[in-house]
């Protein structure tokens, strides 16, 4: 998010002008070449983990849920 020095505010990209100033007339970013451009994100290998061991722990829980109904 684009912050302006002279407002003291982060700007949403879609608030700014075409030249990259903000509503006040500071200039703040400059406007992207392409959007495409922009480098894909990498999901960490540590949040893949969490996501795998929550998984499996939720299905423990549900089949111990599952035991206790038919118990």
């Amino acid at each position: 998010m684009p912050w302006c020095e002279d407002c003291a505010r982060f700007y949403n990209p879609n608030t700014l002008t075409e030249a990259g100033d903000c509503p006040e007339g500071h200039h703040v970013a400059d406007p992207a070449e392409d959007d495409d451009a922009e480098e894909a994100v990498k999901v960490p290998w540590h949040f893949k983990l969490m996501l795998v061991a929550l998984v499996i722990y939720l299905g423990w829980r549900l089949v111990q849920g599952i035991e206790w109904l038919l118990h």
